[in-house]
């Protein structure tokens, strides 16, 4: 069912992006020409030589979540320039090619089709937006071209399709991350606010299983990704009387949401999925996302120093040496450990002119160390990490919830 509803969208796109063909090429061939030079120059540095890999990338790099996508094209390159200086793909480099879906299905679609079509593509890191990643879904399967997906809605990897893998952690562990933190600070009710997207759908029907008989929703409003006011919908759910509030949308857009509801004066805490923990929020919320709760298998830290693990700490130390600053987002996370779970299957593929070999290969990682964790895709679900954790903003800071609570018992 999900295949021909996917199908049947895939279909009205298309349409119009074939009536639209002379616009969408010209979008489509603008993003390309940094990621090519940036792909050649680190083969020409590194020690790969010989014939080019292609492989592609498309996420939101324009439109509202550019943060976002931006970050995720940089952790991609800077990936593909490691992967490079090491000799390459069995000595061949890759040649990594960016196309902006401007945070759209439609866009997706055409990136996607032209990646596919044009530049002939082996296997590409898909959209940081998890509609998107549906929109083209087809297309990739169709084609056989592996798709490390970098959206977090569990909605593409259990609709059936065989060459989409997800290189970031499934939103149900954040989401169980947050759940279980709720559960520790004694939420009994909860007021929820979404935005009208298939990403906060997905996300809020895996908050209220995980949630269960334990804790009942009370009043639950949406809002469509273009809206800026949420004040009717915070009314209505403030007059509910919640212990908790749960919010489920892009980073911006909870943002926002933060800001008006302790405005409306709710001082209560406020959970959510990993979208809170990009440092933007707490740019844009300020002191307001204080005591907001969230689950993420990673979050940027406030130094090098601070990060969670090596791979992270080398991959920090690198991206500052080539960008002079810290991610602002851990969406660079999925961009890097997609390019770099790709290049692990290629390397270890008998044929990457056989897709079915590069799709065997891929299920063969087992214990691989991103930075989102120990990657294993063999039990077929496309989804290689098991867990996330909690955290808590704390003083404009990313807080393990568990190292907090400890001296917060009282808290409630």
């Amino acid at each position: 069912m999900i295949k021909k509803i996917i199908a049947v969208l895939l279909a009205a796109v298309m349409a119009a992006s074939v009536a639209a063909c002379g616009t969408s090429t010209q979008t489509a061939s603008a993003a390309p020409a940094a990621s090519e030079k940036s792909g050649a120059s680190a083969a020409a540095s590194g020690t790969a030589s010989g014939e080019e890999i292609k492989i592609g990338l498309y996420g939101t790099i324009t439109g509202s979540n550019a943060l976002a996508g931006e970050m995720m094209e940089k952790g991609g390159e800077l990936a593909v320039k490691e992967v490079n200086a090491a000799g390459g793909i069995n000595g061949r480099p890759l040649k990594l090619i960016v196309y902006d879906d401007k945070s759209a299905p439609e866009g997706a679609v055409k990136a996607v089709t032209r990646l596919v079509d044009v530049d002939k593509v082996i296997a590409m890191v898909g959209s940081n937006s998890s509609p998107n990643i549906l929109a083209a879904a087809q297309i990739t399967e169709a084609a056989k071209v592996l798709q490390v997906g970098g959206g977090t809605s569990p909605s593409y990897t259990n609709a059936g399709f065989k060459y989409i893998f997800r290189g970031t952690a499934n939103g149900n562990l954040p989401n169980a991350a947050s759940v279980d933190a709720m559960k520790e600070m004694g939420v009994k009710t909860v007021g929820i606010l979404s935005v009208a997207a298939e990403n906060g759908k997905s996300g809020v029907k895996s908050y209220k299983a995980l949630m269960g008989d334990s804790i009942k929703v009370v009043a639950e409003e949406v809002y469509q990704a273009t809206d800026t006011d949420y004040t009717g919908q915070i009314a209505k759910i403030l007059s509910a009387k919640p212990d908790g509030v749960l919010l489920y949308g892009m980073t911006n857009e909870c943002a926002l949401a933060i800001k008006q509801f302790r405005r409306n004066g709710f001082a209560g805490f406020i959970y959510g999925p990993e979208a809170l923990g990009v440092p933007d929020l707490r740019k844009i919320a300020g002191d307001a996302a204080n005591n907001v709760i969230f689950g993420s298998g990673a979050v940027v830290p406030a130094t090098v120093e601070d990060a969670s693990n090596p791979v992270e700490k080398e991959m920090l130390k690198a991206f500052v040496a080539a960008y002079g600053a810290l991610p602002v987002s851990d969406v660079v996370y999925r961009g890097y450990d997609g390019v770099k779970l790709i290049a692990e299957a290629l390397k270890n593929a008998k044929d990457i002119s056989n897709p079915e070999s590069i799709r065997e290969a891929f299920l063969n990682i087992k214990g691989f160390a991103g930075i989102g964790g120990n990657y294993d895709f063999s039990d077929g679900s496309g989804d290689g990490l098991k867990q996330a954790r909690s955290y808590i903003i704390q003083d404009g800071k990313n807080v393990l919830f568990s190292e907090w609570r400890v001296n917060n018992k009282d808290k409630k």
